[in-house]
């Protein structure tokens, strides 16, 4: 007899969340905020997951609905007033002790010296360390298709041609693009603030340097189809700056 097929295959790939800590439990409220919330991420919006937290007992179920119609994916809470209500909605609880601020960012961007949207305040956190060791950088000759996702695992990524959109390039270190940048670019996947997204041509849907990202809409105007770089300032801001090559 052949041997069977498994069940399941297990991958070690990280998912970023963003945290979400409800202020408010009026869901018009929430679905106020989430509709401009969600319309200034434009496509980097649809479904983007979330960790949901709050200060006090709110109508979690509602809420979820709300969430749900806006485009976006209530993924888990964490463990405190919202634990029972999200058991009850199939929600997962995480210990607070399990999230790491390179898991759960929330989105802030600074495009040249213009601010961009602004984001919910969080509490100041200590940033996530880079990792010890770092690989051989990833080299990519191909054009990156749409639908493509390529990583370098703890190393750089360097793609000598196209990103196209839809396509996803992601490092734990620093992405390279030496041809246009149409997709999406995300450096620094576990947490390394130092970590940088340079490419000769920029025309990204999405650019993140652990965790923190900037879309279409916040890098028009003089970025748009020149060279540039993505970094985090002192600040924790994410900045894009254009490179005189």
């Amino acid at each position: 007899m052949s041997k069977s097929r498994p069940a399941l295959e297990f991958k070690g790939r990280m998912l970023s969340l963003t945290r979400v800590r409800i202020l408010d439990g009026d869901p018009t409220a929430i679905e106020a905020q989430l509709e401009t919330f969600t319309r200034s991420l434009g496509e980097a919006g649809e479904g983007l997951p979330l960790l949901l937290d709050a200060e006090n007992a709110v109508a979690l179920p509602q809420i979820l609905t709300v969430m749900r119609a806006a485009g976006v994916q209530p993924l888990a809470v964490i463990d405190g007033v919202l634990a029972e209500s999200a058991r009850a909605c199939g929600l997962a609880v995480l210990s607070n002790d399990l999230i790491s601020d390179s898991s759960s960012r929330t989105a802030a961007a600074t495009v040249g010296n213009a601010p961009a949207a602004p984001a919910p305040a969080q509490p100041a956190a200590t940033p996530a360390p880079p990792p010890a060791q770092r690989k051989p950088a990833r080299v990519v000759t191909d054009p990156i298709r749409s639908g493509q996702q390529v990583y370098a695992d703890g190393a750089d990524l360097i793609v000598m041609t196209t990103v196209s959109p839809g396509a996803e390039v992601i490092a734990d270190g620093c992405v390279h693009v030496y041809g246009p940048l149409r997709g999406r670019a995300v450096a620094g996947a576990r947490g390394d603030t130092t970590a940088r997204v340079f490419c000769r041509r920029m025309e990204a849907e999405l650019l993140a340097v652990a965790g923190i990202y900037a879309v279409a809409d916040q890098m028009q105007g003089a970025l748009k189809g020149v060279a540039a770089q993505a970094y985090l300032s002192e600040d924790g801001k994410l900045k894009i700056d254009r490179l005189d090559w």
